[in-house]
């Protein structure tokens, strides 16, 4: 019975497979990590690396990598991991949080410009990120600090306009701190996509470019304007607008920006 026991054993693998004990490691390297004990979490990632880092799949990866930058005790060596979590795990769920890191830190450096340029980049090849707001709050900081007010105001206005009433009252309030002081945002952009007399046809390409990741709306038409419009994003900075078009150009669409008032639509 025991040699039978033994046999079964053998060919269904160990109770816990190689995977899980990779995440294991992983996440306790993360806990250790978030209590602050950094020496101990280091040593587990270390461990890790010899075990798994060769074999892990690019998810796993992407994640040692993040962590180590979180771990890292130079600045250059974070930027450098989070770099490598953009690069080589683009795909992954963990590119995002490194670009908002990297954003965070070239704020800190005083370099204002490349931490809107981070920012503006995770907005862009990340839309549906749930970093987009916070995203807004740290290039309306470096926006001010580098002396574009209506920049700063523009993305104060839209964080709160994307930001859900009650979730965050801390970053809801930092986003108002920011907007303080700005008139009415007129400079509001939104990209259009196509136009069509036809509301079917326009709510088609809506859904098409809305499982594509993007804020596709469609404004309806009026008594005195009948053309029902395939617009995308609402109340855009004017970089973000323009980061738009080339990305739905590439895709072989034919977009442009427009500027205006009538935002609402369905």
């Amino acid at each position: 019975m025991a040699a039978l026991a033994v046999g079964l054993w053998s060919v269904a693998g160990p109770p816990r497979d190689v995977k899980a004990q990779e995440s294991d490691l992983l996440a306790q390297a993360e806990a250790l990590a978030d209590e602050g004990v950094a020496g101990q979490a280091r040593q587990l990632l270390a461990r890790w690396e010899d075990e798994h880092g060769a074999s892990a799949p690019l998810d796993e990866r992407a994640r040692a990598w993040y962590l180590a930058a979180r771990l890292a005790e130079e600045g250059e060596t974070a930027e450098l991991l989070y770099l490598r979590v953009i690069v080589e795990g683009s795909s992954t769920p963990y590119a995002d949080d490194a670009l908002l890191r990297l954003g965070q830190y070239k704020f800190a450096q005083g370099e204002h410009g490349k931490a809107i340029e981070y920012l503006g980049r995770l907005r862009r090849d990340y839309p549906t990120s749930e970093h987009g707001p916070t995203a807004l709050l740290w290039i309306a900081r470096s926006a001010r600090l580098a002396g574009d007010d209506a920049r700063a105001c523009a993305a104060a206005e839209q964080g709160l306009n994307e930001l859900v009433p009650a979730t965050d009252p801390d970053l809801e309030i930092a986003l108002l701190e920011q907007r303080r002081g700005c008139h009415d945002v007129t400079g509001a952009y939104t990209v259009q996509v196509a136009a069509f007399r036809d509301d079917a046809a326009a709510q088609n390409l809506a859904r098409e470019l809305l499982t594509l990741g993007f804020d596709a709306w469609v404004l309806n038409a009026t008594a005195d304007d009948p053309i029902y419009r395939v617009r995308v994003g609402r109340r855009l900075i004017e970089g973000e607008a323009k980061a738009l078009v080339e990305r739905l150009t590439r895709m072989g669409y034919s977009p442009f920006i427009v500027q205006g008032t009538r935002t609402t639509g369905g």
